[in-house]
């Protein structure tokens, strides 16, 4: 199922990095990532769309935790049936 979360995320390479991590090792793949940080802001906003059969919440818990990671959204895509 495809999730879509938004983050806000401190405005540091390695920050962007451990998310991505994260959602590789909860097993999440990426299907779509769209960065935007203005230059006055100190974090980037984050756009992103993984697909997986587990259960969301194992990804975004983990987010949450990270100390680059001010806030996660959670978007829940529908599936189209084919």
């Amino acid at each position: 199922m495809k999730h879509q979360l938004t983050l806000a995320v401190k405005k540091h390479s390695i920050a962007i990095e451990r998310f991505l991590r994260v959602a590789r090792h909860r097993g999440f793949a990426l299907t779509n990532l769209e960065l935007e940080g203005a230059t006055n802001d100190e974090l980037f906003h984050v756009k992103m769309t993984v697909d997986s059969d587990r259960p969301i919440y194992l990804l975004t818990t983990q987010l949450s935790k990270l100390v680059e990671v001010k806030d996660v959204q959670l978007h829940t895509l529908k599936q189209q049936a084919i």
